[in-house]
């Protein structure tokens, strides 16, 4: 009698067990599809509105310097250690995903237009360092050939980086120009410069030897990695010109049209 009732009690909890199965099965297909080009571009977003939170609190705190309540000044702290930790977790989302996955939609575009956007949000954390962007262009420039939301992302962590490395009191240029093929882009900071080495390390995964390290908001190497792998698939090319002590300009070039793909020999 013992043993038939462990028998049906096997029987019950292999049943019990595969309509818990299907039960999941059935929710799972209900969830929608991870995203990753969304998560990425999301994390972008949400690091540079960290940039932002960054450049308040550094206001708040320079204006209740010598505050007489010491719980103001700890919840200024607060703030500092929440953004900290929003920082961390938004590296970690930037870590997770290759440029390479994500689509890309190709339509002719206004540089400067893509340009001078990027420029004018960057200029509240410029301004926080009393660092000024100064973007030219010619009015003749003609239209290129790539996805905007990628030239925006390419622009957006060069500017960024801009701004990192920049000293107070300085400035950063931006300029636009026509060239061989295709428009060219340069942002030029007046920061620490690179070297040779530093250079090529710029563009890799790893902390560049000698230069100011990672934070949780710039995993090191990730931001020109992203551009680099960005730019080369829009048909482009970025590269560096750098000294050190004498700053260092990053520039890229987004082709005119589309470039038709080379046909095997």
């Amino acid at each position: 009698m013992a043993i038939v009732n462990i028998h049906e009690d096997v029987i019950h909890a292999i049943e019990s067990a595969k309509a818990d199965l299907n039960r999941a099965l059935i929710e799972l297909d209900r969830l929608p599809t991870f995203d990753a080009a969304a998560v990425a571009f999301v994390a972008h977003a949400m690091s540079n509105y960290m940039h932002v939170n960054e450049a308040v609190l550094d206001q708040l705190r320079a204006a209740l310097a010598g505050h007489p309540d010491p719980e103001v000044v700890g919840w200024v702290d607060a703030l500092q250690r929440v953004t900290d930790m929003a920082h961390q977790t938004v590296g970690r989302l930037l870590r997770v995903y290759e440029p390479a996955q994500i689509p890309l939609k190709f339509e002719y575009a206004r540089l400067e237009r893509l340009i001078e956007r990027a420029c004018a949000y960057h200029q509240a954390s410029a301004a926080a360092k009393q660092v000024e962007i100064i973007c030219r262009y010619p009015g003749d420039l003609p239209e290129v050939w790539g996805d905007r939301v990628a030239i925006a992302v390419i622009a957006d962590n060069l500017l960024s980086n801009a701004v990192k490395f920049s000293p107070p009191g300085h400035r950063i240029n931006v300029t636009l120009a026509p060239g061989p093929g295709g428009a060219v882009c340069s942002v030029r900071d007046y920061g620490p410069g690179l070297t040779p080495l530093m250079q090529v390390r710029a563009f890799e995964r790893g902390e560049v030897p000698g230069h100011p390290g990672p934070t949780a908001d710039h995993p090191a190497g990730l931001g020109l990695l992203v551009a680099k792998a960005f730019v080369e698939r829009m048909h482009g090319r970025l590269w560096s010109e750098s000294e050190p002590g004498k700053g260092a300009c990053f520039s890229f070039r987004i082709p005119y049209a589309p470039v038709e793909p080379e046909k095997p020999k």
